[in-house]
């Protein structure tokens, strides 16, 4: 009980921190000029903001049949309709949660509650949805760089520390891949693993394994998804006139994603406006934390519908079962059912 109270206080101690650190990036960004609130909300409404939510829209679905897709790879019936109530419920947690992986955590913990002996599984393609999502960026973020290799000139000093830094990142993210992927260094990962996780983690792999194809058509998607989110971020900025090029775009917000998936501050707030104001920065361009801003705001709009979706669910039982389990189990998803 003491160990609780105590685990309790530290994470409300972090919370405050997270919250002050947040604070303190948006007070400094304001002060130095960086953030212009009287501009961002003086700039006229126009079809673009439309255009911006339907943009990021097609993002979250398509990030939810993703998921879909990887939790048939493990032969947890899930139907798309309720991957995507699931993924909405999660998203509008990853508002109110400290914390960027807070709708990871709701979706993880639904999946582990109901997935019976299939936790690991289950867990599991939260995880690697995640994963394939920043993977797919960073692959984005090495495009324009390979691109502006090839017009005599164009390297700039800028873009080639920007596109290294996202080259070590997508390094490190493949050697991870291939040393889970090749079975000698898979095995030895694995030894280390605790007993009683170690045959469901092994038979989890072998399953992704055995659905190679699968896997390939999920990071295309990831590639799809993450395209329209980069559009969104131009259409940002022609929000407050500020034109940007999709080599800009394709090189900062790789880093700026990133840079909001830190725990470091409540939901990355601050962080990324810092990232995005000092990486477009390198550009020239002075309003990256205001579009940065934006592109927020119409997360939030979106996300918000999400804690609807969570009230109006009913509280009946619901379990996930492998495809091919006694039909008369509930799955996972059931409770959305009226």
């Amino acid at each position: 009980m003491r160990r609780q109270k105590r685990t309790a206080k530290s994470q409300v101690l972090i919370t405050i921190a997270k919250v002050l650190f947040a604070g303190g990036l948006l007070v400094w960004l304001v002060g130095s000029g960086r953030l212009d609130f009287a501009s961002l909300f003086s700039a006229p409404l126009s079809i673009f903001h439309l255009l911006g939510i339907l943009a990021l829209l097609a993002n979250m679905f398509l990030q939810s049949v993703r998921w879909w897709w990887l939790l048939k790879t493990q032969s947890i019936s899930l139907s798309l309709g309720q991957a995507v109530r699931l993924s909405w419920i999660g998203q509008f947690f990853s508002l109110v949660l400290p914390g960027a992986a807070g709708g990871e955590l709701v979706r993880a913990y639904y999946i582990a509650r109901d997935a019976s002996a299939d936790k690991v599984a289950g867990v599991s393609t939260v995880l690697l949805d995640r994963v394939l999502g920043l993977y797919a960026l960073l692959w984005l973020g090495i495009l324009p760089l390979l691109g502006l290799m090839i017009l005599p000139g164009q390297l700039t000093s800028t873009v080639i520390h920007m596109g290294v830094l996202i080259l070590l990142l997508l390094v490190g993210a493949s050697v991870l891949f291939l040393t889970l992927w090749v079975r000698p260094t898979r095995n030895l990962v694995l030894s280390l693993v605790p007993g009683r996780f170690r045959a469901p983690l092994v038979a989890t792999v072998d399953a992704y394994q055995a659905h190679t194809r699968d896997l390939l058509a999920c990071l295309a998607l990831s590639l799809v998804a993450n395209i329209v989110l980069i559009g969104a971020f131009l259409l940002a900025g022609r929000i407050l006139d500020t034109p940007l090029s999709w080599e800009q775009v394709f090189l900062v917000v790789p880093l700026v994603i990133a840079a909001n998936s830190l725990p470091i501050s409540l939901g990355g707030i601050g962080v990324a406006e810092t990232t995005a104001s000092v990486l477009f920065a390198q550009f020239g361009i002075e309003t990256g934390a205001a579009i940065m801003l934006i592109v927020r705001l119409w997360v939030v709009i979106l996300r918000l519908p999400g804690g609807l979706v969570y009230m109006l669910r009913t509280h009946g039982p619901s379990v996930a079962q492998p495809v091919g389990e006694a039909k008369s189990t509930p799955r996972i998803g059931d409770e959305f059912r009226r």
